[in-house]
């Protein structure tokens, strides 16, 4: 998979993405080099006061968001847990589909969701995932070590993933999903404020670091279409 932005433009318009992105990043501005004329951007001011009115106003993160997953979790008869945090640009949250105990290891199977605050798109992904717990310690610690990404509706998430697209659609109207694909792709002199990365995706600019991408990706198995959702960007 190519780690640059790019796409086919005679059939898709992906351009929304990078204008959304630009509007709100200095692109090609290094933070670390240059910090002050980072934060005197006009679109980070902007970005701090989306985070602010849409995030730290608990009333309207319960009305927009908390009541939205509650109601997907209620619908599916899963157990939600939302995953919305500090300076990150969107709300987002997991249903987690199942979970098997065996001595110290959990076995877990999540589907998670993130609607963008900086435009009008969407995030869905599936993660099965171990973890390791050491609670017999004198510190107690656990060990997460992630197994499989899924990208588009498929076995045991195929009606789970296809459910919760739709729900979303219907609540955040005109809300496009960004394939796999494209969200991993990066954008050369992109820096997001609150990550310490030198490259940055457009995952993490329009919703959130969790994926990562390149090297940390390596172990990872990536099941499913890496191109599903393209449809809905096609001119």
């Amino acid at each position: 998979m190519n780690n640059s932005f790019s796409f086919n433009s005679d059939v898709y318009n992906f351009w929304p993405l990078y204008d959304s992105i630009k509007k709100y990043y200095p692109i090609g501005i290094k933070k670390n080099q240059d910090l002050e004329i980072y934060r005197q951007y006009q679109g980070i001011q902007e970005l701090e006061k989306i985070l602010i009115n849409n995030i730290s106003d608990k009333k309207t993160y319960q009305s927009q968001w908390v009541s939205f997953i509650k109601k997907v979790g209620s619908d599916l008869g899963k157990k939600v847990n939302g995953t919305t945090y500090g300076l990150v640009p969107s709300y987002s949250a997991y249903l987690l589909l199942d979970s098997k105990k065996s001595g110290n290891r959990w076995n877990y199977k999540e589907l998670h969701f993130a609607v963008s605050l900086l435009g009008k798109y969407f995030q869905l992904y599936g993660l099965e995932k171990t973890a390791l717990n050491y609670e017999d310690q004198p510190i107690p610690y656990q060990v997460q070590n992630l197994k499989e990404i899924i990208v588009s509706p498929l076995e045991d998430y195929k009606d789970y993933f296809e459910n919760v697209e739709l729900k979303i659609t219907q609540v955040f109207k005109d809300y496009r999903l960004v394939p796999f694909t494209i969200g991993q792709s990066i954008i050369n002199g992109l820096e997001i404020y609150h990550l310490d990365r030198e490259y940055c995706s457009i995952n993490m600019a329009l919703f959130n670091d969790f994926l990562g991408f390149g090297e940390e990706l390596n172990e990872v198995t990536i099941r499913g279409d890496i191109n599903y959702g393209m449809y809905g960007w096609k001119k």
